[in-house]
């Protein structure tokens, strides 16, 4: 079944379907040259008898529960999920789709849009089309990513962000311990975070563990005593650590 044609002046309705971070911003990133709609996943009560693309922003768990509800009403149906495989939403609707933006997303914290980058999925290369240039609508960074790619880059977002972030909830805790302000960390972080432009995180890599300071980690540990499972996080990462830049020298 083909997509029916969008005319050049005619406005895209877009329905953004979810409540949490996810749909917040997309609602808020898409131009006013885009109908966006956003819509309550729960009762869909305003989601438009027709829309030309539905965005379904919502825990992994309830896309496809979601996508039945939307019973056709829209001509391309599309998730935002990095791990949920496109199959879901196969005969929702014309079309189908993958719409992930590669980004941690909380409400109260503005964003630049345009860096964001996004991977696009599609059963066919009309839907594609069409995703990729809503996708465009927001962001510079536009990507073709199939479901074995985008797992990839979920499991690798969870490494670069989300273990990061537990990381910085344990240095904070770490800093209470001696009334000091986490907030001192943030020039450190900040510059972490730049030199990755310039070079691989193996090459940036400083430290006690990238030096093997052994009688500095050993102290570390001690500090731990209390604490054996951050002992143990300690060790591996920074036994990681010492792998990495073994295997970055036997490379030479």
């Amino acid at each position: 079944m083909n997509i029916p044609y969008i005319e050049s002046e005619e406005i895209m309705t877009v329905a953004v379907i979810g409540s949490g971070n996810v749909a917040t911003h997309l609602k808020k990133a898409f131009p006013d040259t885009i109908n966006t709609i956003l819509v309550n996943p729960r009762t869909l009560e305003n989601l438009p008898l027709h829309s030309q693309v539905a965005v379904i922003a919502v825990k992994d768990s309830a896309v496809e529960e979601v996508a039945r509800m939307v019973n056709g009403r829209a001509d391309i149906i599309a998730h935002t999920s990095g791990s949920v495989p496109m199959s879901v939403l196969q005969g929702q609707a014309c079309g189908w789709g993958v719409f992930y933006p590669l980004q941690t997303f909380t409400k109260e914290v503005c964003l630049d849009y345009s860096e964001i980058p996004f991977f696009i999925e599609a059963d066919s290369k009309e839907t594609e089309n069409i995703l990729t240039s809503l996708a465009r609508h927001i962001s510079d960074n536009v990507y073709i990513a199939g479901s074995e790619q985008r797992k990839q880059l979920h499991l690798a977002s969870v490494f670069a962000c989300n273990f990061t972030n537990c990381l910085m909830g344990i240095s904070q805790e770490i800093l209470k311990k001696s009334d000091i302000d986490f907030r001192v960390m943030l020039p450190l972080l900040r510059q972490t975070i730049s030199k990755l432009s310039a070079l691989t995180p193996v090459q940036a890599q400083t430290g006690p563990a990238a030096r093997k300071d052994y009688p500095v980690m050993n102290a570390h540990t001690e500090m731990l005593a209390d604490n054996p499972e951050l002992q143990q996080i300690y060790r591996m990462l920074s036994d990681q650590i010492i792998k990495n830049i073994n295997n970055e020298l036997n490379k030479l």
